[in-house]
């Protein structure tokens, strides 16, 4: 399946062309000519990230968030103290790499001025999570 892979740095996003990074602007938003898109913060080392319960689940919603396990112990703090000892099994963080249909990025750039703030993302876009490494 052909996608356009961008690698998030600083808030901004670079488009991969032919083995180089362009970061994207206003004039080389067309550069983003497949149907999808992965961002991710670093290279892909899969040959197609795009499994097909990813493929179906974008075919319903704009976004689709990865998931993955919690590695690091979790503690809750209050007034830089320990409270309580969390369980790691009741929690998951959001992982690369994101996926998302094209047309619905660019429109998100246009608005944001081409600024990818992670957090500014999720909270103005409906996404569909899934946990990958189950």
């Amino acid at each position: 399946m052909e996608y356009n892979f961008l690698l998030l740095e600083d808030n901004k996003l670079s488009i991969k062309k032919n083995e180089t990074f362009l970061q994207l602007n206003q004039e080389n938003l067309d550069h983003l000519k497949a149907d999808y898109s992965l961002i991710s913060t670093n290279e892909v080392k899969s040959a197609n990230p795009f499994y097909s319960n990813v493929i179906e689940l974008l075919k319903d919603n704009k976004v689709v968030i990865s998931f993955e396990k919690v590695s690091s112990a979790l503690k809750e703090l209050e007034d830089n103290k320990i409270i309580d000892h969390l369980s790691r099994e009741n929690f998951r963080k959001i992982s690369f790499p994101i996926f998302v249909q094209s047309e619905y990025l660019k429109n998100y750039l246009k608005d944001s001025g081409l600024q990818f703030e992670l957090s500014l993302f999720l909270e103005n876009s409906n996404f569909q999570e899934i946990e990958l490494d189950s």
